[in-house]
């Protein structure tokens, strides 16, 4: 008989949640309803997806820019390194692939439609707190998008889900931070990605709950 491995105990949450120490809550935020009814929206096909981080996005990922140091044989220490061209072109195209990764699995779980729709998602902010932040200030990872779903035909905009806002708490404080650790030892996480996977999801939610 194989061996039975319990499963890690997400209870660890509420515990810090009882002692004070951890897991801050984000605000509601309720994106633009969907222009489209239920059935227009079942009948959507999406073909392609395309995810854009303009210059002036706002992009606080204190990893990434470290990440890109080290690639290319810098300091990581050095927040200069982050701030050129090709730093910040690094960690915008980290963001959009990231976040397209997370949008691919929702819309692969939708059934097909027969109406030809591309996706234009913009990325407005994407705030990851580092470390220190987390235990002086406290912060949650938050990224925020909007998606304009264009007709293939047409070309023309026929819904967008604006003001879509993803947060996932963490950790806060010292203690905070090392539990959150704990709890996700061994699992391929990052901070950026429970994010991105909150948005997704919600995205996910506002094409179903189509009026």
């Amino acid at each position: 008989m194989a061996e039975h491995r319990p499963r890690r105990p997400r209870v660890a949450a509420a515990l810090l949640l009882g002692l004070g120490l951890g897991f801050g809550v984000s605000g509601c935020v309720t994106p633009a309803p969907n222009r489209l009814s239920s059935v227009e929206t079942a009948e959507l096909r999406f073909t392609s997806l395309d995810v854009r981080v303009p210059e002036t996005t706002s992009i606080v990922w204190g990893t990434a820019e470290a990440d890109y140091a080290r690639a290319n044989g810098l300091s990581p220490n050095d927040p200069a390194v982050a701030a050129t061209p090709a730093g910040r072109a690094f960690v915008r195209d980290l963001v959009a692939r990231r976040l397209k990764t997370k949008l691919e699995r929702v819309l692969a779980k939708r059934p097909a439609g027969t109406r030809p729709v591309r996706l234009v998602a913009t990325v407005t902010r994407a705030d990851v707190p580092s470390a220190i932040r987390r235990i002086t200030v406290g912060g949650n990872p938050t990224v925020s998008a909007d998606i304009d779903i264009v007709d293939e035909r047409t070309n023309a905009v026929i819904t967008t889900y604006k003001g879509g806002i993803g947060v996932k708490a963490v950790g806060q404080g010292l203690t905070g931070i090392l539990i959150d650790a704990a709890i996700t030892a061994g699992d391929t996480d990052d901070l950026f990605d429970r994010a991105a996977d909150d948005y997704a999801q919600g995205f996910g939610d506002w094409l179903g709950a189509a009026p």
